[in-house]
């Protein structure tokens, strides 16, 4: 048996990797490892009804009256997705044969657009599905288009074993702690609090699942006391197998302390928030200084996805950036690197999988970073330690945010003084704070300041050269908030003033309106005489 010798660290990424293929590479043949892949034939039909709540999902189908069903699986049950689709169908047509309806139709959708996480509510729609049942983890995102079933699939632990570690980590049996677990392995938090309360404990809190990513503790009940962040903040959090890095970092500044228990192993491990925020805090020196911003679209089933989008892209304009939008399906680093102009990229997807390619993202040719990253890097708002997520709560605070400085300026008063600034010209050259070398790229669109659209507003009202009587005319042509009379000479001195100019009436009075050729290009028609031409 040999062994492959572990591969050398890739080099700098100076140039974008190179992504074609040998042109024998067709003959050649190349298989790709599939994921594991669960298997639950071994269980019996009751336990297996159990697992996938079968009966749950058959009254729900019942009760909305749905004639088409959709049933999205995660790649690692699509073994198991053939034997539910028996018992759905045989369950749900019982009726409609008896009654002589025609039968309900029942469809898998075997590989989705996005994340497993995701509702893939395109795919159903595709099916012409009047609802969808989504089975194993989910983000829990608020959908647009169907009614989604949720069937978490419960995976298995050890009571005894979880009570064992979380006593070697909890000694003192009066601690604030929130016992939260991943929504697989939901069902198992209320036997372990159970279990916890006649060992002593006496100041736990069992978190239960809600349909909201913009809470507190995201998609979960908290105490009834714990209604801001400053209170939440004394209770430790138990987590029932890994967090994901987003849960981590929002959790980071809210919490006092996160463990999480393996459950493969039943090991307790502790959790460095902190160094997960200083890592993605480096991450933002690359958008400081990028000229040119990627927004990387990998979900269309979210609710405010569309605002977000638009958010980003005037709030990329906005700071003198530029922006292209990349819409793909599941990210990957080979797709990400074929557009080796983009500097930074913008991911837009569920608030699970906004951290693309792991907290540090060392193998990603470019950074990803998330919508509320991009805030701070352009200098909208401050770094707290604080982390947000879901767009709903972005767009609120930076609409607040916006809301606050219009009404301040308001305030404030909007005239200003006639204060001659500094050109772009004499702006301080920017630089990379990492590499220490001159950024030519930095302001791509030219810098946006108060006192070039001061300034063009002025021009508008005093310069009398630049302004004709002409109602086509009035809007003056600027370029970065300035006035541009080369632009203004084109649109006056051009002869043809684009389609139907023509038929605009002078000022002094109107015109008659001469009827054009008609017909056939073999023989127009000029006027009502008829002439032929």
């Amino acid at each position: 048996m040999t062994t492959t010798p572990p591969a050398s660290p890739p080099p700098p990424p100076s140039t974008a990797p190179v992504l074609s293929t040998p042109d024998d590479h067709a003959f050649q043949a190349s298989f790709v490892d599939a994921p594991s892949v669960l298997s639950h034939t071994h269980l019996s039909d009751d336990d297996f009804r159990a697992m996938y709540e079968i009966p749950r999902t058959i009254s729900e189908i019942l009760a909305g009256d749905y004639q088409r069903i959709a049933l999205q699986f995660p790649d690692e049950r699509l073994k198991d997705s053939a034997r539910v689709y028996s018992m759905l169908h045989q369950a749900v047509n019982i009726t409609t044969s008896e009654e002589g309806k025609e039968e309900r139709k029942i469809y898998i959708l075997a590989d989705t657009s996005y994340s497993a996480c995701c509702v893939d509510e395109i795919a159903a729609e595709h099916a012409s599905a009047d609802v969808l049942v989504h089975y194993g983890r989910s983000c829990l995102s608020p959908t647009m288009r169907l009614p989604v079933i949720y069937v978490f699939t419960s995976n298995p632990l050890d009571i005894l074993l979880a009570v064992e570690g979380f006593r070697k980590t909890y000694t003192e049996l009066d601690a604030k702690i929130l016992l939260v677990a991943d929504v697989t392995y939901a069902s198992h938090t209320a036997p372990l609090y159970s279990a916890l309360k006649e060992l002593g404990y006496t100041n736990l809190f069992t978190t239960e699942i809600i349909h909201r990513p913009a809470s507190l503790l995201p998609n979960r009940t908290l105490p009834s006391d714990c209604d801001s962040e400053d209170k939440i903040r004394d209770w430790s959090l138990f987590h029932i197998s890994s967090p994901l890095p987003s849960l981590l970092l929002i959790l980071s500044s809210r919490v006092q302390q996160i463990h999480y228990l393996d459950p493969s192993t039943h090991i307790v491990h502790s959790t460095l928030s902190s160094a997960l925020l200083r890592r993605r805090y480096a991450l933002l020196s690359h958008a400081k200084s990028a000229g040119i911003i990627g927004i990387l679209i990998n979900t269309l089933n979210i609710t405010h996805y569309l605002p977000m989008i638009s958010h980003l892209k005037s709030q990329i304009r906005a700071a003198g950036r530029k922006s292209y939008l990349v819409v793909v399906g599941k990210v990957n680093v080979e797709k990400v690197a074929n557009f080796s102009e983009i500097e930074v990229w913008v991911g837009i997807g569920c608030w699970e999988q906004g951290v693309v390619g792991g907290v540090e993202g060392r193998d990603w040719y470019r950074p990803v970073i998330t919508p509320w990253e991009l805030g701070i890097a352009l200098g909208e708002r401050e770094w707290t330690g604080g982390w947000v997520a879901d767009f709903a709560e972005v767009l609120r605070i930076d609409t607040e945010r916006m809301e606050g400085e219009e009404s301040k300026r308001e305030e404030e008063g909007v005239q200003e003084e006639e204060e001659e600034e500094d050109s772009d010209e004499d702006a301080p050259p920017e630089y990379d704070l990492r590499t220490g070398r001159y950024i030519s790229t930095a302001w791509p669109l030219g810098r946006t300041t108060k006192s070039s659209s001061t300034q063009a507003t002025k021009a508008e009202k005093t310069s009398s050269a630049l302004t004709t009587t002409s109602n086509r005319q009035k809007e003056l042509v600027a370029a970065g908030g300035v006035i541009s009379p080369a632009a203004m000479f084109l649109r006056d001195k051009r002869t043809w003033q684009g389609l139907g100019s023509d038929l605009e009436a002078p000022e002094d009075g109107g015109a008659l309106v001469e009827e054009g050729r008609s017909g056939v290009a073999r023989g127009y028609v000029v006027g009502k005489e008829g002439e032929r031409h």
